[in-house]
């Protein structure tokens, strides 16, 4: 991006944190590679160490630590699986399976840089404006649409999902569980509705 245009940089910075769902987490001197969700009010989600939770200078990367990773400066808020933030905990499990770790916290975003640009994290922890179809949009995809699901998924990223089961949908795309992980199938353009949604894969 030779011209700098911050709402074009946040833009896509925002895409490329909902495409993907791994990371690698340095909190102190130490360094650990987890998965990520995204809740519906726009903060990221982990299975979280205890050491993670102390108080230390923590960057996440995504996908994961290396040249073209996004980095950003984020605070972890502790929050348990059986109070009113537990569906959190299930969401995560849905897109994930076990955690590796029994303790859960949301992830604040202080600031991003991605391609030299920097972000006010603020701006990557968006709403999902389908939350509130999020659910029944899943349901008639996996129960009658997924046979189209499968092929818009090879159509849009190469990948052959033999049994995939839709676990997320928001305005930029799907979330698409297979054997070996989460395959992110983007749409043409942003939706506003479930209806939008639902007339892709029928």
């Amino acid at each position: 991006m030779e011209e700098y245009n911050e709402q074009e940089v946040a833009r896509v910075a925002w895409a490329f944190l909902r495409s993907n769902s791994t990371c690698t987490l340095r909190f102190g001197e130490n360094m650990q590679d987890m998965s990520y969700v995204i809740a519906p009010s726009g903060e990221l989600v982990i299975s979280a160490m205890v050491a993670m939770l102390q108080p230390c200078d923590t960057i996440m990367y995504v996908p994961d630590y290396g040249d073209d990773c996004m980095e950003m400066h984020v605070s972890l808020e502790q929050f348990s699986e059986e109070g009113s933030d537990g569906f959190l905990a299930d969401r995560w499990q849905v897109y994930h399976g076990e955690p590796p770790d029994m303790q859960w916290a949301r992830v604040n975003i202080d600031a991003a840089r991605f391609h030299e640009m920097f972000i006010d994290g603020e701006y990557l922890q968006q709403e999902n404006v389908l939350q509130d179809d999020e659910a029944q949009l899943c349901k008639t995809l996996n129960q009658t649409c997924i046979d189209r699901v499968s092929e818009v998924c090879k159509t849009k990223t190469s990948v052959d999902v033999e049994e995939p089961v839709v676990v997320g949908v928001d305005s930029l795309g799907l979330d698409v569980r297979a054997t070996f992980g989460i395959v992110r199938v983007p749409f043409d353009s942003p939706v506003q509705t479930g209806d939008d949604v639902i007339g892709m894969f029928t």
